[in-house]
């Protein structure tokens, strides 16, 4: 179809946010506006690379055994707790 014929049209992509160097931290972070308490190698934002300002998708750690998932369209709730699942082992 039409990935292979590199014809992306109707198809979404979305990559990783980009975290930015924090000087008081002295580390690499994203801002998760208050939903996402303790840092967590499974803390990640989703964005179309064309609007690196529009997050899609976050997840993220609050307290030890839970997490928080922010989402919006085009994403279902099903697949973006499936994505969500791939942070884990």
């Amino acid at each position: 179809g039409n990935v292979k014929n590199n014809r992306m049209d109707g198809i979404r992509v979305l990559e990783n946010k980009k975290p930015k160097w924090n000087e008081r931290n002295q580390a690499y972070v994203l801002d998760f506006n208050g939903r996402v308490e303790k840092p967590s190698v499974k803390n990640f934002q989703l964005v179309d690379p064309r609007d690196e300002d529009d997050v899609i998708m976050q997840f993220g750690k609050v307290t030890d055994d839970t997490f928080n998932l922010d989402l919006e369209w085009p994403l279902s709730p099903y697949q973006a707790f499936c994505i969500a699942l791939t942070s884990f082992e």
